[in-house]
């Protein structure tokens, strides 16, 4: 995974590769958690500044409100956004009349951004790990089928030859062309196992862990652009107007840092505690801020939604529910075989151990060219925070002392140590 908000994006992606080719190294699981801590404090200094900028932008005072659950923002957003229409009101009562149709306990880790009187002006949220690792394995899964295929056709390539026939004059029956994709799905987990795949970080690249949605009529959003560039130490790379069911226009913003010796110092006031529940030393951690500080890149990404508050309902409410694009986008993946599953799995044990006490594990626990049910997975991941086995229904077998005992001769009942 290449994720564009953190410093040090190029070593968790070479980390990432190399679990990919079950590449492990003992200290990994630590580095990760350390790398994932750091970004933490150093994301929270950006969204500062992003706000302060905002505020320059409404010229007011902002205040920031932390939300947790879709429900709590979508209250939020029918509450304070002010503007009304007569087809936002019936977005809203659509709403009222049946909240639990709009995925209200959809876990998020969102801000509301609101004037002095209570007026919604943006909104901000970091991707949680689980969203993270669904967009990550989503590119793995596009960068995997794009490898199944080119082998595919070579096999195919090969028989065309031996038949002296050119490959678009080939004629393939349906179980020769899938004999092709699984000896080529062999193939490539035989290249991981080997140790031999390597995918490029723009495969790989996710820019929007970190971002704002901007609330504001349409002339006052076209002049964002304008004092962003304006800004010093502010580019923004990439714009993508959308237009249809869902309309907005997303910006890519270049942040650069501060310089090291002022990035150290403001890392070095922060509460660290938050290292000690992931199983690191705080005191570690605080002492090499300004080694990691000098390591990462000198900027990072984040992403700016510019939206009209009719096309926020929209989004939230209407003809665009950003969950029902998730969902749509779920069911479009053209690859589901075991390799693809397997890659969305090892990132999302990779995140969870990040966001674990647990700092060493003794192995790569998922191989992309093994075989795994969901359930094992989340045995893996559960076992991160001490639970390895989830207790069924009636939790155990026995419920007094010694009564196995009288099932089995003396001496042949043999218990787990």
């Amino acid at each position: 995974m290449y994720l564009t908000a953190m410093t040090h994006r190029d070593e968790l992606f070479d980390l990432t590769m190399r679990w990919m080719n079950d590449d492990f190294h003992a200290d990994d699981g630590e580095i990760l958690t350390r790398i994932f801590v750091y970004e933490s404090a150093i994301s929270a200094l950006v969204i500062e500044r992003v706000l302060l900028l905002l505020g320059r932008f409404w010229n007011t005072e902002l205040r920031a409100e932390r939300i947790r659950f879709k429900h709590e923002l979508r209250d939020r957003i029918i509450a304070r956004l002010g503007v009304q229409t007569p087809r936002m009101a019936e977005l809203a009562e659509k709403f009222h009349n049946n909240p639990k149709y709009f995925f209200p306990f959809l876990p998020i880790d969102g801000l509301v951004v609101t004037d002095n009187s209570a007026r919604l002006l943006a909104l901000g949220r970091i991707k949680r790990m689980a969203r993270v690792a669904e967009k990550v394995s989503f590119r793995l899964v596009e960068a995997l089928f794009k490898e199944i295929q080119a082998q595919a056709r070579f096999l195919a390539q090969q028989r065309a030859t031996q038949a002296g026939v050119p490959l678009d004059e080939f004629v393939s029956s349906d179980e020769a062309m899938q004999n092709d994709f699984v000896q080529a799905e062999e193939a490539l987990a035989r290249s991981f196992r080997d140790r031999k795949i390597h995918i490029g970080p723009d495969a790989l690249t996710i820019n929007d862990i970190l971002g704002f949605k901007i609330i504001a009529p349409q002339k006052m959003l076209d002049r964002l652009p304008l004092m962003l560039t304006d800004e010093p130490g502010m580019r923004i790379t990439e714009i993508q107007k959308h237009s249809g069911n869902y309309n907005a226009v997303n910006l890519l913003l270049d942040l650069e840092l501060p310089p090291v010796h002022e990035l150290t110092a403001r890392l070095r006031g922060m509460n660290w505690d938050i290292a000690g529940k992931r199983g690191l030393n705080p005191d570690d951690i605080r002492k090499n801020i300004e080694s990691y500080v000098s390591q990462g890149a000198g900027s990072v990404t984040i992403e700016l939604i510019l939206t009209t508050p009719e096309e926020l309902m929209e989004a939230e409410f209407g003809r665009s529910i950003h969950e029902l694009r998730v969902l749509r986008l779920r069911q479009r993946q053209e690859y589901q075989g075991p390799l693809g599953q397997n890659a969305g799995y090892l990132i999302e044990y990779m995140l969870a151990l990040a966001s674990s006490p647990t700092i060493r594990v003794p192995e790569i626990p998922i191989k992309i060219y093994g075989r795994y049910l969901p359930e094992e997975i989340s045995a893996l991941k559960r076992s991160l925070y001490g639970s390895p086995v989830e207790d069924g229904l009636l939790g155990t077998f026995c419920l007094h002392e010694g009564c196995l005992e009288q099932f089995f001769p003396p001496g042949t009942l043999v218990e787990e140590a």
